[in-house]
């Protein structure tokens, strides 16, 4: 069976999702197909939230993406009537030396972004919830906060359909080929002829990365939600999300964890950058031991005391990486009007509405005014490569 469309969508998580109803509002006939229902349980967005920040320690070239992505939430959250992004501040709580303070605070000074730095007792006064040690400074980000994650697919996807987008779930794409100036995406249950094409398969990437001369690694990554000893603590409304790393020398093991302020009234979201071994595919969710709650369990009890540090939820996402942490995104050499976003390496999902509305840029313009070029998709690639159709599976 053959369908037509204008741009198809391969993948509709967190980018694809973004993607479709940037497209879908800009008249355009969108297709999008996904190896699991739409929405879907094993996508990168699973579990409830995701940090917003914009100071940002991963550098100032992100500030431009992140404020278009602040805007559009902003635009999401009006067309859907639904919260979506929850603004509580964003503090990142670092030992004195580590070497990731100099970047975030060059981030905020840079692009004219507003923080506060403390130590001390006034960090121990504002930020009563966690442990503040004498060795330890704290960098509020006043515009940060949170994502309500699969509730903002559900209302992209909602918004998308509404627009006259069409979505076709448990189907595996197979793979991109030119066919004349089109291409034909193929499914292992149909072929999809269209002019443009947005791949966007988030932690199912390997064979497109792999096609771009890069190893995606998918790593599972535990999630755990913990009841609060007092829960009016966590209620507050000037209680922040939060980013904890403590890697001094000395340290047997490196402390990096982060949370939220309580969703439910009674529980705590805190996760550590802790990850299962590498799995070829979420397909089959991987199992975890609770020996993998160890190291959660004791940063809990040593920095966030008003937790009970025992999880009494337990969830599992998994994030496409890179070996530079940076994802590829935008248009494949030889390939025009067909744009990748893949492995953006677990910092992806809060320019997830910017980078789909900069995909639409691409796909129908073939160009954004948004600077992506630090994520060029040829990057492991030669200079003069060029692609006449991608493996997808």
């Amino acid at each position: 069976m053959a369908l037509e469309t204008d741009v198809v969508v391969v993948g509709v998580g967190s980018m694809g999702s973004m993607a479709s109803w940037q497209l879908a509002a800009r008249g355009v006939r969108v297709i999008g197909v996904d190896r699991f229902s739409i929405p879907g349980p094993f996508s990168a967005y699973a579990g409830e939230s995701r940090i917003f920040r914009k100071v940002y320690a991963e550098g100032g070239h992100y500030t431009p993406l992140l404020q278009r992505s602040q805007d559009l939430w902003r635009e999401l959250e009006m067309v859907s009537g639904a919260e979506l992004l929850k603004t509580t501040g964003a503090v990142t709580i670092y030992d004195e030396h580590n070497p990731r303070l100099a970047p975030l605070l060059a981030a905020g000074k840079d692009n004219g972004l507003d923080f506060e730095f403390l130590r001390g007792e006034e960090a121990r006064a504002k930020y009563p919830e966690h442990v503040i040690r004498d060795t330890d400074v704290t960098i509020l980000d006043p515009e940060g906060g949170y994502l309500w994650s699969e509730k903002a697919v559900t209302a992209a996807l909602a918004e998308a359909t509404r627009l006259g987008a069409r979505f076709l779930g448990n189907r595996k794409a197979q793979s991109v080929e030119q066919h004349g100036d089109r291409y034909i995406v193929r499914t292992d249950q149909e072929e999809i002829i269209a002019s443009k094409v947005v791949i966007a398969q988030g932690n199912g990437a390997g064979a497109v990365c792999k096609e771009l001369g890069v190893h995606l690694s998918v790593r599972p990554q535990i999630l755990t939600w913990f009841p609060a000893k007092d829960p009016a603590a966590f209620c507050r409304k000037d209680m922040p999300v939060f980013l904890r790393r403590a890697e001094e020398d000395g340290r047997p093991d490196k402390a990096q964890f982060y949370g939220f302020p309580t969703a439910d009234g009674w529980t705590v979201k805190a996760v550590a950058s802790v990850y299962l071994d590498e799995v070829e595919s979420m397909e089959k969710p991987p199992s975890w031991d609770p020996q993998h709650l160890d190291t959660i369990r004791a940063w809990v009890r040593e920095f966030f005391p008003g937790l009970v540090p025992e999880p009494l939820r337990v969830a599992v996402c998994a994030d496409g990486h890179l070996p530079d942490a940076t994802a590829l995104f935008g248009e494949v050499p030889g390939m025009d009007g067909v744009v990748v976003a893949a492995g953006f390496s677990g910092h992806g999902f809060k320019m997830a509405s910017g980078l789909g509305a900069i995909a639409a840029d691409l796909v129908l313009d073939g160009t954004t005014a948004t600077d992506v070029s630090f994520m060029n998709p040829a990057r492991f690639l030669g200079p003069d490569a060029r692609l006449t159709s991608l493996a997808l599976s």
